[in-house]
């Protein structure tokens, strides 16, 4: 019967996204441990991810994947297009939020940031290495242009607030290029574009090291989960968190049906968008002067409601984009 479809559909989408959540819940119980407890540690622990673990399987994944590049630029266009309206939503978001300047414009880039480490969990198990492939380009070109409106929607802030922090920030393009994560993307399509065969002792140091990365990224996001006093702007967190994880994707879902995505590049479009914002907001936020509780807060939040959206979002995905 449809019913029994359904649920079985409802049940597959939770069981996917169940693994990543139990590793979140697992780093958020180790910091109640005294020796885990030293937030240096998991710093330390987050730039090794980030820096050492996590660019492996980005650039393999680009690297072996057969890829289009015709075909991935009008995926790029038409995802980027549909993150843009993004950042329109997170805009109007704000009048609905009865809050200061200061703390509106600070949360403002957590309506089309994403948490990277929960999107390639959730992608490598539904789709492989090419799912992995299409999300890196998505990620790569979208970085950037995220980061420069979010850039600017916090100078607006610390500007309201009269916060000396505003200059306190790395010049932009030295951040972009700097950044692990687009350069482990550039190198793979190097590699991809030109057919450059890995040596195997290569592939056989960076996959194990790729591998890795993906639980130990979601461990990390557990630990840095803010949960003490999410009352504090319990309409902020619903308002925020509406717009994040159910507007962005129902608009990711309407672009992908409406220009004809291909069923992969419509599952990975739709996977993006429906996301929770990326933990770094926090730290972007504080340097720059902006209201860094709230953003820690809601990007706390909207992690904990995404166990409920995810689902749902992946349930639709299968059903309307079969691979």
């Amino acid at each position: 019967t449809k019913s029994l479809v359904l649920i079985e559909s409802v049940m597959f989408a939770v069981f996917v996204i169940l693994p990543q959540f139990c590793l979140i819940f697992l780093g958020y119980l180790l910091t109640k441990r005294p020796s885990f407890a030293k937030k240096d540690f998991w710093s330390v622990t987050e730039k090794l991810v980030f820096y050492v673990l996590f660019p492996p399987l980005i650039f393999l994944s680009v690297a072996k994947a057969n890829l289009q590049i015709g075909q991935c630029s009008y995926f790029l266009l038409i995802s980027i297009s549909a993150m843009s309206i993004a950042v329109i939503t997170a805009w109007l978001a704000n009048f609905l939020i009865k809050e200061s300047q200061w703390t509106k414009w600070s949360i403002f880039h957590c309506g089309f940031r994403f948490n990277t480490y929960i999107g390639f969990a959730i992608c490598s198990t539904l789709f492989g290495d090419k799912g992995i492939a299409y999300l890196s380009l998505l990620i790569a070109c979208w970085v950037p242009i995220s980061n420069v409106i979010a850039t600017v929607g916090l100078v607006h802030a610390s500007r309201v607030s009269g916060s000396q922090n505003s200059g306190k920030r790395k010049n932009f393009l030295v951040a972009v290029f700097s950044n692990p994560l687009i350069l482990a993307t550039l190198l793979g399509l190097v590699c991809n574009s030109f057919s450059i065969e890995l040596p195997k002792l290569l592939e056989g140091i960076l996959r194990p090291l790729g591998q890795s990365s993906l639980a130990l990224g979601l461990i990390c996001i557990g630990a840095g989960l803010k949960i003490n006093d999410l009352n504090r702007y319990l309409k902020l967190m619903i308002v925020g968190s509406l717009q994040r994880l159910m507007v962005v994707p129902a608009v990711a879902l309407a672009f992908a049906i409406v220009f004809q995505l291909l069923p992969l590049e419509s599952c990975v479009l739709l996977l993006f968008a429906a996301l929770p914002t990326a933990q770094s907001c926090y730290v972007m936020t504080a340097s720059m002067g902006g209201d860094s509780a709230a953003v820690a807060d809601l990007t706390s939040a909207q992690v904990i409601f995404s166990l409920l959206t995810l689902p749902f979002w992946i349930n639709i995905m299968l059903k309307f984009f079969p691979t």
